[in-house]
């Protein structure tokens, strides 16, 4: 028994032994500044391989055996400025705070930080990559408000009160601007919005609430949850507003929309890659959305139920490596009544789509490969009744529309030596395009007229695009350079091809949009860490050159989001794009001043967009704490309204200039993390109205929300 009882007592020694030779670190990382936390960050003991890796909400936990107090832990990720702490400084749980960078670190691998973009497959162009955090403080709940704010960008919404991409739970935004994509197809024949998704959430259950002018509530509730490599989401919101006219004569005369989504992911990651970012994700999704547009004035109204349901694979497959698959299907039932001084029509609309995107990427001795193949098989059947005012007859019109669509696509990169140590990248793109659609009317039914006056088509189109990139970096400066040349086709979709003027009976032949651009950007970072203020500096400039053939013209109805088309045969569109910003203490504050010019042959064929846009601002993050003030500038904007009396007619907007105002704060007590936004809009109060609607008046938003 005496031996029994040594042998515990010295395993119970060696134990603690053992257990004061090892510490447990853990706790989360955070930008200093805004208080965001950082995924993927590098965790390691100096000099050694032990190591780990925040996940997607900063968090980590590192477990070190036999530590000494000469032990250095470091913090490293691309963004931002390394860290080094002493172990015996370290306490077993805290945070982390991180200084971000103006020029990322160039000795880290991108890939290695998770943030490599979805974008980077296709040819190097001018991109924006707006983060969460850059519109959840605005209290933006759709892209239109977000991506007005860029100085080149330009968006129209209030003509129809139209909202368009709903923002919650969005990781980031990816715009390419301009037309030469290669891999997005024709669809992105203006430029390209890639919405990137959160995958994994740092909640449970989310709610949030919007209030503001025209009687406008937003609310969402959202769901999270994830078993292992598992991922599963839910969300719901809901909203409406309604918009007196400014000469209204009572409470009836005004425009209401409604809008209802909901949005259901599962996603199960087979495997990771390193630093811990998923690999071989299968996801599957489901979306449905509901939106209801009145023009209670004119008794016009606009009805829209849109579902989605997405299958994706991206990884490898046995020895089949870089492998990317996406099914869809899409249904879309619409119903538009619209009333002029002659006649009134009532339709109805049915259109699903089945889309197929295969690719596969090779990478060998500087060279990389990227193939893919793209499939639509669609159809679209509409309905009309017109009636008369005059002889009081009414007339029906019942047709169809089925599409094919083939395309392959092929991207060529080439990673060339540089020769020159300030020159780190010299590559050069190839991308070739093969379109084959084919459309065939289908179960015509006329009493009054054609409502196509077109035959059958057939549409065959190649495009090629040639592109160079060099980017480098040397003591305290980088850029980036890139030139792009090339063509670009557009095919009327289904919709536009029966979006003659119905309420004319106007027959109208769509033909594809054809273009051929050439587009020079220019980036320059400097950094300025040492001076007691200025932080360091960035510049972009981008020059493009746009020539169009058969261009679309889209003419809108008033109210509602319901555009009509005919063409341009030729115009033309160059022009600059400019951005500078400043970054001062230790990038607390950022001034922005952008500015864009342009030359513009037929503005109709562009509308509602000005020659020229200034925008300045002013963003600062401290403590959790951001505020920002934006001001902007816009020039004379054209385009074409369909009035009530039936004639479409040129609306010229005149210049203007505006300032927003934005605040908000996020903290957390215990589980709960609650977060909170006051937007003021157009504080200046432009009185200018549009067919009795103000445009530019004073608005103001508050968004609450508290997450689990």
């Amino acid at each position: 028994m005496k031996k029994i009882l040594i042998t515990i007592f010295l395993l119970f020694l060696s134990f603690d032994l053992l257990m004061s030779q090892v510490i447990q670190i853990k706790g989360k990382v955070f930008d200093i500044n805004t208080r965001q936390t950082i995924s993927y960050v590098n965790i390691f003991i100096k000099g050694t391989p032990i190591g780990t890796t925040t996940d997607f909400a900063g968090r980590f936990f590192l477990t070190i055996v036999k530590p000494g107090s000469e032990m250095i832990l470091v913090f490293q990720h691309i963004n931002y400025d390394v860290k080094e702490i002493a172990i015996e400084k370290i306490k077993s749980s805290q945070n982390y705070y991180l200084q971000p960078r103006v020029i990322p670190l160039p000795e880290i691998e991108v890939e290695a930080t998770g943030e490599k973009l979805e974008i980077e497959k296709d040819l190097p162009q001018a991109v924006s990559v707006i983060k969460s955090s850059n519109f959840e403080i605005r209290g933006f709940i759709d892209a239109g408000d977000l991506l007005r704010t860029e100085q080149s960008i330009q968006v129209e919404e209030e003509l129809s009160g139209k909202k368009t991409i709903d923002l919650e739970d969005v990781d980031r935004f990816e715009v390419i601007k301009g037309s030469n994509t290669a891999l997005y197809g024709a669809e992105a024949f203006s430029g390209v919005v890639n919405i990137v998704p959160k995958i994994q959430r740092d909640y449970k259950v989310r709610f949030n609430q919007r209030v503001g002018t025209y009687d406008s509530g937003n609310w969402g509730l959202h769901l999270y949850h994830n078993f292992r490599n598992l991922h599963g989401s839910y969300q719901f919101r809901d909203g409406s507003s309604r918009r007196k006219f400014a000469d209204a004569v009572d409470n009836t005369q005004l425009l209401e929309n409604s809008a209802s989504h909901h949005t259901a992911n599962i996603v199960y990651n087979f495997s990771e890659g390193p630093a811990g970012i998923p690999r071989n994700i299968l996801g599957a999704m489901y979306v449905h959305s509901n939106l209801d547009y009145q023009n209670h004035r004119y008794n016009e109204s606009l009805a829209n139920s849109n579902r989605l349901v997405g299958l994706r694979y991206s990884g490898d497959i046995y020895k089949l490596t870089n492998l990317g698959l996406a099914v869809s299907q899409r249904w879309l039932d619409e119903s538009i009544y619209l009333v002029d001084s002659l006649s009134n029509v009532d339709r109805d609309i049915e259109n699903q789509s089945l889309n197929i995107h295969i690719e596969k990427s090779l990478s060998f001795k500087g060279i990389e490969l990227l193939g893919a193949y793209q499939f639509e098989k669609s159809q679209l059947d509409f309905f009309d009744i017109r009636y008369y005012y005059s002889n009081q007859t009414t007339s029906e019109t019942e047709a169809g529309i089925k599409r094919k669509r083939h395309g392959i696509v092929s991207i060529l990169k080439f990673h060339a030596p540089s020769g020159s140590e300030a020159v780190k990248t010299v590559d050069f793109d190839l991308s070739y395009r093969y379109d084959r659609v084919e459309d065939k009317i289908d179960n015509l039914q006329l009493i009054s007229f054609d409502p196509y006056g077109v035959a059958e088509k057939q549409w065959k189109q190649s495009t090629v695009k040639f592109a160079a990139y060099f980017s480098g970096y040397r003591q305290n400066y980088a850029f980036d350079i890139f030139m792009n040349i090339g063509s670009n086709i557009k095919f009327p979709s289904l919709s536009q091809l029966i979006s003659y003027h119905f309420y004319r009976n106007i027959k109208l032949d769509l033909n594809p949009e054809k273009n051929r651009s050439v587009e020079i950007g220019l980036t320059l970072k400097r950094d300025l860490r040492q001076h007691p203020i200025i932080y360091g500096w960035q510049y972009t400039a981008n020059y493009m050159n746009n020539h169009y053939g058969n261009k679309f013209r889209p003419s809108y109805v008033f109210g509602i989001p319901l555009a009509f088309y005919d063409t341009v045969p030729d115009a033309r569109i160059s022009g600059i794009e400019m951005k500078s910003s400043v970054y001062l203490l230790k990038k607390k504050v950022t001034v922005e001043l952008g500015l864009s010019r342009y030359s513009i042959t037929e503005k109709s064929a562009f509308p509602f967009k000005s020659a020229e846009k200034q925008t300045f601002a002013v963003k600062i993050d401290h403590a959790g704490y951001a505020f920002q003030f934006y001001w902007f500038r816009e020039g004379q904007q054209v385009g074409w309204i369909r009035q009530f009396s039936g004639p479409v007619l040129e609306i010229i907007l005149p210049e203007y200039s505006n300032v927003d105002l934005h605040l908000s704060k996020t903290f957390a007590f215990g589980k709960l993390k609650f977060f909170g936004n006051i937007s003021l809009r157009n504080i200046l109060n432009d009185e200018f109205e549009l067919e009795g609607l103000a445009l530019r008046d004073r608005r103001y938003y508050l968004t609450a929300g508290v997450q689990y």
